[in-house]
């Protein structure tokens, strides 16, 4: 399964009260690391994207009850994005993709974010 999620980087000019809807607090700190204005709201787009990417790959719509706080994004020591997933994304991914893993991709650019999410 894939999942893509494309944005234009300016629909994430939101205040706090949107950021603590969608993110854990460790994404906040990724996210308020960023050395510029222009970073910061890439990493805000990159975070929703990657999370719609995952709920596509899924095929899990808001209906089925997941919700943006049941993936958590995260890098690696080099950087590398991986997601955790928690709560029902976690328990219906353990039920249909048991065997499986999820791997993400990002990608951004001033005005554009893309993310993708394919299960292997």
């Amino acid at each position: 399964m894939i999942g893509i999620d494309i944005d234009e980087v300016e629909r994430f000019d939101q205040g706090d009260e949107f950021l603590n809807r969608i993110a854990f607090p460790e994404e906040i700190e990724h996210i308020n690391k960023a050395k510029c204005q222009s970073l910061r709201q890439q990493r805000i787009a990159s975070l929703f994207s990657v999370k719609e990417a995952v709920m596509k790959a899924l095929g899990l719509g808001k209906s089925s009850g997941v919700s943006f706080k049941d993936i958590m994004l995260c890098h690696d020591e080099n950087g590398k994005p991986y997601v955790k997933l928690l709560g029902i994304a976690k328990s219906k991914f353990e039920k249909l993709y048991s065997k499986k893993q999820i791997e993400v991709s990002l990608s951004h650019t001033p005005k554009t974010v893309v993310a993708v999410a394919v299960i292997i």
